[in-house]
């Protein structure tokens, strides 16, 4: 059998493996909400400690063990980037600048089980194309869909501090189309053969564990923290061919509540978060670092919806240059 046949069947069973996956996570958690429900008279406080609501984000995930729904739609730009232009060499003769546009989609749930334990299920949906013709030609369009399964055990409540241990399972696949990859395959072979695809298809997927913790230190002011790490498989090989690695994040918040003193159903939240290998980038990103500020109405305890703007700081891989994106996020979250 081929290479190009193997990677077929490699990549239907990681495909199957992802939705079945999926599917079990949903049916674990559908199956919980329905044998808790004498748990839900003993919840915890859901995200409020010491009388301040800590606001949601997308960037940063919160440490507490409520059951609460949430989603994300959002669009962005990234800028700056470089495409390298080589001859029939293989020589690098110029470098061109090009820019992607991107949309995102997202969907989270979470159960609690027990007051120290809740099980959370997400599930992303995210697209990317070039808005000019060097961007379109060298990266074409992308589409990367996966999602996560994972629980929150907690390890500490008390009036002002809350702090929990996280394990995640994590997994994505990707598609993407690239012209002038392609044009560069059949130069390099000569012709259109097994080695020549213009479309590429790849899966990653992580384990994660790491600790989140919140601290209130008034009614209208509070933070929040984690750290995370564990094994990581990339979409691609490197140049070494290795796709195993290992990945760490570390980021935080601080929320602002107006209500306290004023009684105006308005807060603001800050983010940063700081990943050594992007989640759901491809061969074009490396690790990044993103800023966010979101402005959220929270009338009410159980309720937020609110839009977050992000800036992001990537890496662009065997480039020393840095990709500038932008990205405008609707968040809704209802917390039962």
């Amino acid at each position: 059998m081929s290479d190009d046949g193997l990677n077929t069947d490699r990549d239907r069973k990681a495909m199957l493996a992802t939705h079945r996956f999926l599917t079990i996570a949903l049916c674990v958690i559908a199956t919980s909400a329905v044998s808790t429900t004498a748990v839900a008279q003993e919840r915890s406080n859901r995200r409020t400690l010491d009388g301040h609501s800590f606001l949601t984000t997308s960037t940063v995930g919160d440490p507490f063990v409520g059951t609460y729904v949430a989603t994300l739609t959002a669009a962005g730009r990234a800028l700056d980037m470089q495409v390298p232009v080589y001859d029939l060499d293989g020589n690098q003769i110029a470098i061109l600048d090009g820019n992607i546009a991107f949309l995102q989609l997202g969907f989270t749930y979470q159960q609690q089980l027990a007051k120290w334990l809740a099980l959370r299920l997400n599930v992303t949906g995210a697209a990317r194309m070039g808005t000019n013709h060097v961007s379109l030609l060298a990266e074409g369009a992308t589409a990367v869909y996966g999602g996560s399964f994972g629980a929150v055990f907690r390890l500490v409540e008390s009036r002002k501090v809350f702090l929990s241990l996280l394990a995640d399972v994590r997994g994505n696949s990707l598609y993407a189309i690239s012209p002038l990859s392609f044009a560069e395959a059949v130069i390099e072979s000569g012709g259109i053969d097994s080695t020549t695809q213009l479309l590429g298809k790849g899966n990653n997927g992580r384990f994660v564990g790491g600790v989140r913790a919140a601290y209130a230190f008034a009614p209208w002011f509070g933070i929040t923290g984690l750290v995370e790490f564990g094994p990581a498989q990339r979409f691609f090989e490197d140049e070494t061919g290795d796709r195993d690695g290992t990945t760490f994040e570390a980021g935080g918040t601080a929320s602002f509540d107006l209500r306290p003193g004023t009684s105006v159903p308005i807060g603001f939240v800050g983010s940063f978060l700081y990943q050594s290998e992007n989640e759901r980038g491809d061969d074009l990103v490396g690790k990044q670092t993103v800023f966010g500020l979101g402005v959220f109405y929270n009338g009410r305890q159980d309720f937020q919806i609110g839009v977050e703007a992000n800036f992001q700081r990537l890496d662009q891989r065997g480039l020393d240059n840095k990709i500038n994106a932008t990205q405008i996020k609707l968040l809704l979250r209802y917390d039962f």
